[in-house]
């Protein structure tokens, strides 16, 4: 492409001009020169405008051309991110001489070796052209490791520089040069963000150095793919809500075609998710991905997984005739069934529903002011505010608990269900909240994340209605059939809980409103039945039809 290659031309000319401005800024902090500052607060002006006509020339290319192929759009964003940083050492540059010329003493700054700073910084510049067309991951990755350079010898600097800040009697020229070393500081924090854009570009998804070193390590072992990050196809499919990031990796291998799922982010929400699986391994084979990999590094961890086919029930849900939604629904039903008898243990235990409510109401009035409410009294008639509601209802939490625990998944939405129709075989994904607990709690989470679709289509919202429905009524089978009495009035508050906490997530008030309306309705009508017997209550059937 004609406009690729003059956008090339374009930024090496503003890389020259950076790597010259860092050689004069270098000069400028062992001596006093009016001419070379002059020339270095110039050549601003014109590494203002190259940035933005590279970037406007990246801009227009990936608009107009709608037939350029992911590499290059990749390295365009690329471009994009590597001249703003650039552009930033450059600012940093001249605020470095700012800083400079007013010590008194110009040789001042030579006692801190900043000619160190400035040979990496040098070297990861010139780095940079090879590595962006080339699309290198491994020189990428020396432009990363430049900003740990950096940072320690801002470091020692820092400490030395407070150690003499204790007994001088002269403390401006100090900190300026600790002004003048931080900024040089910056400016490998630049070239970080630089050197994470090339490897985005070289791997085709985003990634920072940390992430591309856990996948790598992850994707070369032997348990993985046994192939580096670079000669694998890596796309990525979704964040969750927890900050793990999910995608998925393929590679050709000797036997074949070979995909596995990959989890990356806090290590301790995947250590979770890793007992989690190999407790589903014990509990039914094959139902939740099978551990290929795991590594772990300090901030960061990889899980490796094996790669399931099917669909979510959410999919099917929303794009399937009734019979195959009831198909889907019914080995649903069997296989919960079957891992609630298997795990079921005669013990008191409680999910205590209506803390949970209290412990996320703040994060829902912070999306959502107005459900904040006040408590309303006209004449003889009070209409307490939902806080005030639920804060009555605390106390059901300690008179209902369950009468048996089992292993419940802990974030049943349909989301994290996937069927294979063609071997009609259930998977469970996103297991890292698995654990005993009241199995009502994955019921009400199910149920909700059915009502929460906002879907309005006759055809997909009768799909949703009928499942809700199903799967209610097989629920309550469920229950009667093990003698567990207070069932209706812990699926009351579950539900409650569900509708409440579900509304965090959900931007369009009004149907926010509607799934808080229902969570006000289920705590009433159980607070109105205190003092009943509670296998005597029933959830309003219509609370879940939308």
């Amino acid at each position: 492409m004609k406009r690729l290659d003059a956008i090339f031309r374009n930024f090496r000319l503003l890389l020259a001009q950076v790597s010259k401005q860092l050689e004069t800024t270098r000069r400028l902090l062992g001596e006093r020169s009016d001419e070379l500052t002059r020339g270095l607060q110039s050549s601003e002006n014109y590494i203002d405008t190259q940035r933005a006509m590279i970037e406007n020339d990246c801009y227009s290319l990936i608009a107009r051309n709608q037939e350029a192929d992911d590499e290059t759009i990749s390295v365009l964003r690329a471009v994009i991110i590597v001249v703003g940083n650039l552009e930033r050492i450059s600012d940093y540059s001249i605020n470095t001489v700012r800083q400079a010329r007013q010590l008194q003493d110009a040789q001042r700054l030579r006692r801190y070796e900043y000619g160190e700073y400035f040979e990496l910084l040098a070297t990861g510049v010139s780095l940079v052209e090879e590595a962006l067309i080339g699309r290198d991951s491994e020189m990428a990755m020396r432009i990363c490791r430049i900003e740990e350079k950096l940072d320690d010898l801002y470091r020692n600097d820092y400490l030395e520089i407070l150690h003499e800040l204790r007994d001088s009697s002269e403390p401006e020229p100090l900190v300026l040069s600790m002004f003048c070393l931080h900024y040089l500081e910056r400016m490998g924090d630049a070239l970080l963000n630089i050197g994470e854009a090339i490897l985005s570009a070289a791997v085709g998804e985003r990634l920072k150095v940390q992430q591309y070193g856990m996948l790598d390590k992850a994707l070369s072992s032997g348990g993985g793919l046994a192939r580096p990050i670079d000669d694998v196809d890596v796309s990525s499919i979704w964040g969750t809500k927890s900050g793990v990031r999910v995608g998925a990796a393929q590679a050709t291998t000797p036997e074949g075609p070979r995909r596995v799922l990959f989890k990356e982010g806090d290590p301790e929400k995947l250590r979770k998710e890793l007992a989690s699986l190999e407790r589903w391994e014990e509990i039914a084979p094959g139902l939740a991905p099978r551990v290929v990999e795991y590594q772990q590094k300090e901030t960061e961890a990889a899980l490796l997984l094996q790669f399931l086919e099917g669909r979510t029930f959410q999919d099917v849900l929303m794009n399937s005739e009734p019979p195959m939604c009831e198909q889907a629904r019914t080995r649903i039903e069997q296989t919960v069934e079957g891992i609630w008898d298997r795990t079921r243990e005669s013990e008191l235990i409680n999910a205590h529903y209506a803390r949970q409510m209290s412990d996320r109401l703040e994060d829902v009035f912070r999306l959502h002011p107005r459900f904040r409410g006040s408590d309303v009294q006209i004449g003889a008639v009070k209409a307490p505010s939902f806080a005030s509601l639920l804060s009555q209802a605390r106390g059901l939490d300690e008179e209902l608990p369950a009468p048996f625990s089992v292993f419940i998944h802990g974030d049943f939405n349909i989301d994290n269900i996937l069927y294979d129709s063609l071997t009609d075989r259930l998977h469970f994904i996103d297991v890292y909240r698995s654990r005993r607990q009241d199995y009502v709690q994955d019921v009400s989470v199910f149920l909700v994340s059915i009502f929460r679709l906002p879907v309005a289509e006759p055809r997909i919202r009768a799909n949703l209605n009928r499942a809700a429905r199903g799967f209610m009524s097989f629920a309550r089978r469920f229950a009667r059939e093990r003698d567990d009495a207070t069932f209706e009035a812990r699926l009351g508050l579950g539900l409650a809980r569900s509708f409440t906490t579900s509304t965090r997530f959900e931007t369009d008030s009004d149907f926010a409103n509607v799934m808080r309306q229902r969570a006000t309705l289920l705590l009433e009508t159980l607070l109105e039945h205190h003092g009943s017997p509670w296998a005597d209550y029933h959830v309003p059937d219509d609370v879940l039809i939308y």
